[in-house]
């Protein structure tokens, strides 16, 4: 009788039931997810490209909430429809943009597309001119979604790193309040574009990837954990370690809006996250010098990424997993063309057979 009562009180202290597996644990841990509303997708622009379409398009991410007084979450996307035969199949791809040129908020998803930023992060842009329809969404802080609260004092014009890393801080404050996370809602975010994607008559839903660079790496390997719907994602010098990232040896610090509340308490790591993504696809890149050719944290994410591979291989031998370490141009926190090329040939020889 006392084996049962100790039992029973040291489940009631627990904080997640035992009754959960181990996949609806992690989802539990990345945070609350909201019943998805109807995606009310309206088209801004139309532009006609050589080899198709470019669409500015708009649809709904959360509705308003009347607790915190936030109005409806718009989402901002550029869509690229290749010149397709009536009745064809195209694979498609989630393109998702880094954090911007000297971590300024305001380029967004004008850079996967081709439109801004940095010409060496036009992923999207490339992706469609090899026959992919591709989505380029803005994530929550950037762009045309950093005014969440439409603050009429703020002067959008001009760049202001302070002002918009202080509207995301804002932000994440509001998830943190409805029990959400910055991760979960960057995978929520995401899957808003697969849904988009899904209404497509044209797009092969058994050949839908994401691919996205530095925190857009990250973002695409939480959302690939959640949406059971993509089947390849590349995480270029995106994916790390919370728990790394947060060990106090680490020698710079990170902002706690990028923790993930009771990960290591109940025993986890983003290595768990990256098994439950078998038997899907999975391309990791990482530059060999990323925090300098003398910083040995740099030989860390190195070894990280081979933690990764062996985590997700423990889940079986039918998966598919490639990581790649590259010295190319110096080896740093870079998509080089080089790698860029290997990438997409492994995309086209798993998308395209």
């Amino acid at each position: 009788v006392y084996v049962l009562l100790l039992g029973l009180f040291l489940q009631a202290c627990n904080d997640i039931p035992q009754t959960l597996t181990e996949r609806e644990i992690l989802t539990s841990l990345l945070g609350y997810f909201s019943d998805k509303p109807d995606l009310q997708l309206d088209t801004l622009e139309k532009v006609q490209l050589e080899n198709g379409w470019r669409y500015k398009i708009k649809y709904l991410s959360e509705p308003a909430d009347t607790v915190l007084h936030t109005p409806d979450d718009w989402i901002y996307a550029y869509l690229f429809v290749p010149n397709h035969k009536q009745g064809e199949k195209l694979p498609a791809f989630v393109a998702i943009h880094q954090d911007g040129t000297s971590m300024y908020f305001d380029v967004g998803k004008d850079e996967p597309a081709g439109l801004g930023g940095d010409s060496t992060m036009r992923y999207g842009l490339d992706l469609y001119n090899r026959g992919y329809v591709v989505i380029c969404p803005d994530r929550y802080y950037h762009a045309e979604r950093r005014n969440f609260n439409k603050n009429p004092w703020y002067d959008f014009s001009k760049p202001d790193y302070q002002r918009d890393y202080s509207l995301w801080d804002n932000q994440v404050g509001v998830l943190m309040l409805r029990g959400q996370s910055h991760y979960s809602k960057e995978a929520y975010d995401q899957s808003r574009a697969v849904d988009v994607l899904y209404t497509l008559g044209y797009v092969d839903k058994d050949k839908i990837g994401s691919i996205g660079h530095s925190a857009g790496g990250v973002a695409t390997a939480y959302f690939m954990f959640y949406d059971t719907r993509v089947s390849l994602d590349v995480s270029a010098c995106g994916v790390y370690d919370i728990k790394r990232a947060f060990d106090y040896k680490m020698p710079q610090p990170f902002p706690a809006l990028m923790a993930l509340p009771r990960l290591t308490k109940e025993g986890y790591t983003t290595a768990d996250y990256i098994r439950h993504i078998y038997p899907r696809s999975l391309i990791i890149t990482r530059g060999m010098y990323e925090w300098g050719k003398d910083d040995e944290d740099s030989e860390d994410f190195i070894i990280e990424m081979e933690n990764f591979k062996k985590s997700y291989l423990s889940a079986g031998n039918e998966g598919d997993i490639i990581t790649i370490a590259f010295d190319e141009d110096g080896g740093g926190h870079i998509f080089p063309k080089n790698v860029k090329e290997k990438v997409y040939r492994l995309i086209d020889e798993r998308f395209k057979k």
